[in-house]
């Protein structure tokens, strides 16, 4: 029997949601996690852990501007820093500038840039347990922060997308159920 051209295209829609839902949802649901724990949950759970650092004093070395990019994951310019602390008797050199691994929108990295001089004297909070981790600035930047929540939406998009596709799989027409019907019956 052949099919009719709307039946055609009903089928092609029908197997383009259940191919096509479930691919965006996976690409959705992946670059949403990855960018709200990268934006998000990966500095708050370090701004926790930072509390109990220590304050040493340092002396800044360097401090420059890295433009941002995408194949390294670093999709905001971000400030770049080189310092030299001392904790116990070891000297260690630390080039961490914050929670957000300096990540920044570009006029506040400016900014920041303006305020540090090579040679001048800075605050390094240092891992006690780990005296290698240090970062000149322990405070979270909260519209980075708020850069997390698109992202956590993109991934809810993502999980309904792929969802939608599961489903789809899984109910198939009428007309199908009765075609595999007659392939079954002798």
């Amino acid at each position: 029997m052949p099919m009719s051209r709307i039946s055609l295209k009903v089928h092609l829609i029908e197997g383009g949601i259940r191919v096509v839902f479930p691919l965006l949802g996976i690409f959705f649901l992946v670059a949403g996690i990855f960018g709200a724990i990268s934006f998000g949950v990966q500095p708050l759970y370090e701004a926790m852990q930072t509390r109990q650092w220590v304050e040493v004093p340092a002396v800044l070395e360097a401090a420059r501007i890295e433009p941002p990019d995408i194949f390294h994951n670093r999709p905001l310019p971000a400030l770049m820093v080189r310092f030299r602390y001392q904790h116990g008797t070891k000297e260690y050199v630390g080039s961490r500038y914050d929670l957000h691994q300096g990540a920044e929108r570009r006029s506040v990295v400016e900014a920041n840039l303006r305020q540090l001089n090579a040679g001048r004297l800075v605050t390094a909070w240092v891992n006690p347990q780990m005296p290698s981790q240090a970062l000149l600035v322990r405070s979270l930047s909260w519209p980075l922060l708020a850069m997390s929540v698109p992202f956590a939406a993109l991934a809810l998009l993502g999980g309904f997308l792929l969802l939608g596709g599961m489903v789809a799989w899984n109910q198939a027409p009428a007309h199908v159920r009765a075609r595999r019907r007659e392939h079954r019956e002798p």
